[in-house]
């Protein structure tokens, strides 16, 4: 079912380019003084095919192929022959493919008599053929082009072939800032889940070989435990473009039709047998995507390779139409070419041809033309790979997120409109991302992109992923309303499937930044206040991390230096996924863990050369408490996002409250540092005497919102959404 499902695909692009050339228009080279002279055939043998490149290893002999032996031998002894021997002795004999076929880089065409003959650099692994166009032609005289109809796959030994990389471009200072812009909030790691569908965008085969290359990753120890891999990781992966394999010992050529015809027939001479007698060499033969004849043993490259040779072959025959998976492989094959050249070099060529002499900026290959390197796309392919990722996550087709954005039900989205659907289902881009991926889907320029071009961006063929996302539209969570615009705050009922399954517990910090120290306040004591710095959660976007307040140690030191644990809150959504995330999160937290209405002011030492502010949090209501303080080096309030307050239901007296520093010494306003709860969080008192009311503490280090709060109830008082 696999093999005619790719048939189909193949078939419907095959359609697409031929839809695309079938304008009536009238086709023509241009009038130049063509010359046929030297056209004649010239025969080489098939026994040459399995003759090794000059300095490729074969593994019948374990040695490289160096220069010819004049040494005479005894035809009788020759069954005890050294297989290197036998191998210079059939060079000698037949002479190698080498003299026959050259690199795809050196053809060149000649149409003005001072110009130089422009040429491109192409894979190492495609050949022309010298009776396909002699190279010496593009030097001396004008000649019209035969259309590229038939190409070779061959190798001169089945056993000698080796995957290796596709070299690729490193990424420059600016391309590396838009990759980095692209993985924004992807701090921790990008999933294993997400990091397929990013292969997928970037036009790795997953579904054939992405299994040998994820487990290749796993091997080399590029992914981490959880099975995500970093951006550094993920960079150096896209350099080194490890995942775009060719197999080194194979080669494309272009022929000629009477080459093809004796290639065929030689091919059927030797049907159930090796194609050269006492070799592993293979061949096929190969129009467009159908494979005319291979020989015995033949096994065809994996698909990177294949299809980057075609679209190499269809760029020289001057095709201008593309799919946009053709166009990624030519323009990464092309890349080492500079963007002038390649528009130089396209003209010059089909200007030998019979093809239409229209402006190549009109048709799809324009883009070859005008992109540097695959880097610069990367971008919107890694936007592609994300968004297709999250609604796979979410149980939602391409469609059903089109109707959910459109709000107006015009049919039509405009950049904004993106942002905030993909801000809705928990994909926070950004949005220099968010309009380099929209001006790639929005072909026609018009500030607009409909259903289809949606679709043919983020989409996947429906019933191909009938299976798993009929599972995903069983399990997954309801989502919450989609924002109006205008929207100050967004108050909606959750429901109570959710709220039963948010789960909380503590978290260890394990960064921190100093916020003040005593240096300076003339106070006999040391103390220093810091705050966490508390991950992004990105790597699992249906978890958040949230600050409670500050933390104090009795030194100058860094908090992990003094052998406590301070502790934040994490909160996890069980019904939403590590990919797609938890758009309830938002709201979850705005109604149990709400930011502080705002700060006032404890006490402040204000008197010295080091100034130092403490602040409590005031909660919204009496139905949500602080369990920590925080403090500056300002007398500006700090910003009420900077920690939550949370339920009342969820804690108890506390039994840990301890001081820990105040500034006797100092001369100024009296004030001192407590430790309040068992999560060492900081409280700041004016004087220096217990807190009046004893601080709260968690009831339990890990519970559910459920165990001690009212999933069924939806009247408590729902503060602004921070």
């Amino acid at each position: 079912d696999e093999e005619e499902d790719k048939e189909e695909e193949e078939e419907e692009e095959e359609e697409e380019e031929e839809e695309e050339e079938e304008e009536v228009v009238k086709e023509a080279a241009k009038k130049k003084k063509y010359s046929r002279d030297g056209e004649n055939p010239i025969p080489w043998f098939v026994a040459a095919l399995s003759i090794p490149k000059k300095g490729d290893v074969d593994p019948n002999t374990r040695s490289a192929r160096g220069p010819n032996t004049s040494s005479a031998r005894d035809p009788n002894t020759s069954s005890a022959r050294d297989p290197n021997e036998e191998i210079q002795q059939l060079d000698r004999d037949v002479r190698t493919w080498e003299k026959s076929f050259y690199p795809a880089k050196e053809f060149t065409v000649k149409n003005y008599t001072y110009t130089k003959p422009v040429s491109l650099d192409f894979p190492e692994y495609m050949l022309v053929s010298r009776n396909y166009y002699e190279k010496g032609w593009g030097l001396k005289t004008h000649r019209r082009l035969k259309n590229v109809i038939v190409t070779m796959d061959f190798a001169p030994t089945k056993a000698g072939l080796r995957e290796v990389a596709s070299e690729g471009k490193a990424f420059s200072f600016q391309q590396e800032a838009h990759l980095r812009r692209a993985f924004a909030g992807k701090e921790g790691g990008i999933s294993l889940t997400e990091l397929k569908e990013v292969l997928k965008a970037v036009d790795v085969d997953v579904e054939n070989e992405g299994d040998d290359f994820l487990a290749g990753m796993h091997q080399e120890g590029n992914l981490n435990r959880d099975g995500s891999i970093t951006f550094e990781d993920l960079k150096r992966m896209l350099t080194q473009r490890k995942f775009y394999r060719v197999q080194a010992g194979r080669y494309y050529v272009a022929l000629s039709l009477f080459e093809a015809e004796c290639m065929r027939a030689a091919i059927h001479l030797q049907s159930g047998i090796p194609l050269v007698p006492g070799r592993d060499t293979i061949a096929a033969l190969t129009v467009g995507r159908t494979m005319l004849d291979f020989s015995t043993g033949y096994e065809p490259a994996n698909s990177y390779q294949e299809s980057t040779s075609r679209a190499c072959w269809r760029f020289i025959d001057s095709q201008v139409n593309y799919i946009p998976s053709d166009l990624n492989l030519l323009l990464r094959a092309l890349q080492v070419n500079d963007c002038e050249k390649r528009a130089n070099f396209f003209v010059e060529v089909r200007s030998n041809r019979r093809r239409k002499q229209q402006d190549p900026s009109t048709t799809s290959v324009s883009k070859i033309f005008v992109t540097d390197n695959e880097h610069h796309l990367l971008q919107y392919r890694i936007a592609t790979g994300r968004i297709t990722a999250l609604l796979k996550s979410r149980g939602m087709y391409p469609r059903d997120a089109f109707a959910a954005f459109d709000q107006n039900r015009d049919g039509l989205l405009n950049a904004l409109d993106l942002k905030r659907g993909l801000d809705w289902l928990g994909l926070k881009l950004d949005k220099v991302l968010i309009q380099d991926f929209f001006r790639e889907v929005d072909k026609d320029r018009d500030g607009f992109i409909n259903l289809d071009d949606f679709k043919g961006s983020v989409g996947w063929k429906e019933e191909d992923d009938g299976a798993d996302m009929r599972v995903s539209f069983k399990g997954a969570p309801v989502i919450p309303p989609m924002p109006t615009e205008g929207d100050k705050k967004l108050v909606v009922p959750i429901p109570e499937s959710v709220l039963r399954g948010i789960k909380l517990k503590i978290k260890k910090v394990h960064k921190f930044n100093k916020v003040w120290d005593s240096k300076g306040s003339m106070s006999r004591h040391r103390a220093g206040v810091w705050e966490p710095v508390i991950a992004s959660g990105a790597l699992h976007k249906n978890r958040a991390f949230v600050t409670l307040g500050h933390y104090a140690v009795p030194e100058f030191a860094n908090p992990n230096k003094d052998g406590k644990d301070r502790f934040s809150l994490e909160v996890t959504d069980t019904t939403g996924s590590f990919v797609g995330g938890s758009s309830w999160m938002p709201h979850v937290l705005g109604r149990y863990l709400p930011n502080p209405v705002r700060f006032r002011l404890a006490w402040s030492i204000t008197h010295g050369s080091n100034p130092f502010y403490a602040w409590e949090p005031i909660p919204p209501s009496e139905k949500y408490v602080a369990l920590g303080m925080v403090g500056s080096s300002s007398e500006k309030p700090p910003d009420v996002r900077v920690m939550r307050c949370i339920s009342k239901d969820w804690v108890r007296d506390s039994k840990h409250v301890q001081s820990l520093w105040n500034d006797s010494g100092s001369g100024g306003r009296q004030g001192s540092i407590w430790v309040f709860n068992t999560l060492n969080l900081v409280g700041f008192v004016s004087g220096h005497d217990p807190p009046r009311q004893t601080p709260p503490d968690l009831k339990s280090r890990r519970f559910f919102l459920r165990e001690y709060s009212d999933t069924k109830s939806q009247t408590a008082a729902a503060p602004k959404v921070g």
